[in-house]
């Protein structure tokens, strides 16, 4: 049993020499503190993703005709659309419930014509929270659109000019018709920045000939961890049986790997946390123990047994190791809380000011992450930490436990 004086005893051996043991504690602290600053912004760069994923790009779940995903074809339409919407609607898991259409076109805003592509949207849905256009105030007009900022870069349009759009619809006829550049936007979803061209859905329904038609259908739940229980209940729904419908993590699972991998950068810097801990302690104990021969013979010669001196290092250890944990853990704590409401630019950090995100996958990943923690993240170095911690201390321990007491008094 270890006995409260052994403990106050380890505690006053570590100010025996401050500076030793000052540069242990930092070593351990800042490897704490690296390890809860990049988890921290490895979740917070995670719900970039998921919310870029699940907000406007898919959605929670999404359904669309089969092959569609593949071909692209204009013919691979899902049809009343309209009685659909309404089953999926009345779901209690449903957040909103949006149909698109995507159709590749030629765009002439003068003379030249581009190849585009038009994104028919359901704007009352899309301009809530997550969707394509939330930061949409006002509907759209009659044969107004929105384009994307490179595309309209690319093209030289601009606000308020007319533009051709001509394309064919789902019936083989020519698509054709002159609309107004309502505005010029950033859009979460890199096609559109590249190549798109919004109008309503109901435009885009008479424009391609598609009467209550359209290419997939975007659904969003009211919580995340809904999304497979609410795919099996649209499967079972007979009005919906021949279509595809899949959860976010089924129709990308290229970027739930990626989730995945992010999850483990949290161990690659837990392991910097061990050997940092490994090697400050090991060598402030080691020292300690050469240094204190002479009073170890003392205590062993009074009557102490090699036990003693064993609980008394070992104490010393995970002192340290938990002081310097704590010491980290606030400081990464601090640096989590002080960014979680203000974010950090990840884009300043490789001296691109201009560059606001990222595009993967045809997704606008934010580069501007709120850092946040999880509830074990602080705890998985405490517990490495004092395991390391009682690890490094048994060569110093086994040293002293082997000690004679003459021989060492003379030490």
């Amino acid at each position: 049993m270890l006995h409260w004086s052994t403990i106050r005893i380890a505690w006053r051996n570590l100010g025996r020499n401050r500076k030793r043991t000052a540069l242990a504690l930092l070593a351990i602290a800042v490897g704490q503190f690296a390890l809860l600053a990049a988890n921290g912004m490895m979740h917070g760069y995670a719900d970039n993703i998921r919310l870029a994923i699940t907000g406007p790009m898919i959605g929670h779940v999404q359904m669309y005709t089969p092959g569609w995903r593949d071909e692209q074809a204009m013919d691979l339409v899902v049809t009343g659309v309209s009685s659909k919407l309404s089953i999926i609607r009345a779901d209690p898991a449903v957040m909103n419930a949006g149909a698109r259409i995507y159709a590749p076109v030629l765009a002439a805003p003068e003379h030249d014509a581009f190849a585009a592509v038009v994104v028919g949207l359901d704007i009352p849905v899309e301009s809530q929270e997550y969707g394509m256009l939330s930061n949409m105030k006002e509907p759209l007009g009659l044969k107004e659109v929105l384009i994307g900022y490179r595309l309209a870069r690319r093209i030289k349009a601009e606000r308020g000019q007319k533009i051709a759009i001509v394309g064919q619809g789902t019936d083989g006829s020519i698509a054709n018709d002159l609309y107004t550049i309502r505005d010029i936007i950033k859009s979460p979803a890199d096609i559109v920045n590249q190549a798109g061209i919004v109008m309503s859905l109901a435009e885009a329904q008479q424009l391609f000939v598609m009467p209550d038609s359209v290419h997939n259908i975007v659904i969003r739940t009211k919580e995340s961890d809904q999304a497979d229980e609410l795919a099996e209940r649209l499967r079972k729904q007979a009005i919906l049986s021949s279509l595809k419908i899949l959860t976010w993590k089924e129709a990308i699972p290229e970027v739930v790997q990626l989730l995945n991998v992010m999850d483990y950068t949290g161990y690659i810097v837990l392991v910097l946390v061990m050997i940092a801990a490994v090697a400050g302690i090991a060598n402030t104990l080691m020292m300690s123990t050469f240094e204190r021969m002479h009073e170890f013979g003392m205590l062993l010669a009074l009557g102490s047994r090699p036990g003693r001196l064993v609980g008394m290092i070992m104490v010393e250890a995970i002192l340290i190791g938990v002081l310097g944990v704590i010491i980290g853990s606030l400081l990464g704590f601090g640096f989590v809380l002080g960014t979680s409401q203000s974010g950090v630019n990840m884009a300043s950090w490789g001296g691109q000011g201009e560059m606001e995100d990222l595009a993967y996958m045809g997704l606008n990943l934010p580069l501007h992450v709120y850092p946040r923690l999880e509830g074990d993240d602080i705890v998985a170095g405490l517990v490495a930490v004092a395991l390391v911690s009682l690890i490094a201390s048994l060569w110093p321990a086994s040293v002293a436990a082997r000690l004679e007491p003459m021989e060492a008094m003379r030490t």
